[in-house]
């Protein structure tokens, strides 16, 4: 993102907006907005002097600060001084310099960092409005399950490798099933699972059970005599998932047939 914005030159290649570099765009404001460090504000202004400087700075118009006030909901704040806000107002207030060129692209890094649960939503809600009226986003956050409910489209990179580079839905359906069973007996399914080649994790007393049907490991399960089956189902794979399996930075934990445990 920092390179993106010409903070931090990359040590090969290069970082366009727009098919040029951002420090050529003639008016950059209108055509990216972005938040990276929060606001930026002197904890002396008010949210509106500190918009309108930035407004000035770049050439916009002075209507577009009450317009964006009006839009992260700060209208009612915004005679206040910067150093009296909450984390989340603080969130709101970068969110409006950010928008106050209209621009077509934004780019956000960890933009619900400190908001309660109502302001997620919010948050959630503004990028969908935002992404519905055509401009691109590209969004940053350590909240997967976050990024899962608005994001169209992700980028997996593992240190600096990229691994995944498509759509959310594609992503997704490209897992393979896991089976979630308990059963009183589980030592001899887990030895005919395996004998079959197929991925076992433990999570407690359940087995995940990767690249098989849920018929297959009951039918499995019964003639292997692994005793009553409690608990059989399919679980579906989260983004979150998928994104420590894609990025090898979940750790590894292997059935001990001894005690049954995972480790």
């Amino acid at each position: 993102m920092r390179m993106l914005l010409g903070l931090v030159a990359p040590s090969a290649g290069t970082a366009w907006v727009n098919g040029r570099p951002y420090r050529e765009l003639t008016q950059p404001r209108r055509e990216v907005g972005a938040v990276v460090d929060g606001p930026g504000a002197h904890p002396g202004h008010s949210a509106r002097t500190h918009l309108t400087i930035m407004a000035t700075a770049g050439g916009l118009p002075r209507r577009r600060v009450e317009e964006v006030l009006d839009l992260v909901e700060l209208t009612e704040q915004a005679h206040r001084r910067v150093d009296g806000f909450s984390m989340g107002m603080l969130q709101r207030l970068a969110l409006a310099g950010a928008l106050l060129g209209d621009p077509g692209f934004l780019i956000l890094d960890e933009p619900v960092n400190g908001l309660d649960p109502p302001g997620i939503l919010w948050v959630r809600d503004l990028l969908r409005r935002l992404a519905e009226e055509g401009r691109a986003l590209l969004v940053s956050s350590h909240l997967l399950s976050e990024l899962a409910e608005v994001a169209h489209r992700v980028v997996i990179i593992d240190r600096g490798r990229l691994v995944a580079d498509t759509t959310l839905d594609d992503l997704l359906a490209e897992q393979a099933p896991v089976v979630e069973v308990r059963c009183a007996d589980p030592a001899p399914l887990v030895r005919e699972l395996r004998a079959r080649q197929l991925k076992i994790v433990a999570e407690g007393d359940t087995l995940l059970v990767e690249g098989i049907g849920t018929r297959e490991v009951g039918e499995i399960a019964a003639a292997v005599g692994a005793g009553p089956v409690h608990w059989l189902t399919q679980r579906s794979s989260s983004f979150e998932d998928v994104y420590f399996g894609l990025a090898g930075s979940m750790t590894d934990r292997a059935y001990d047939e001894s005690n049954g445990a995972g480790s």
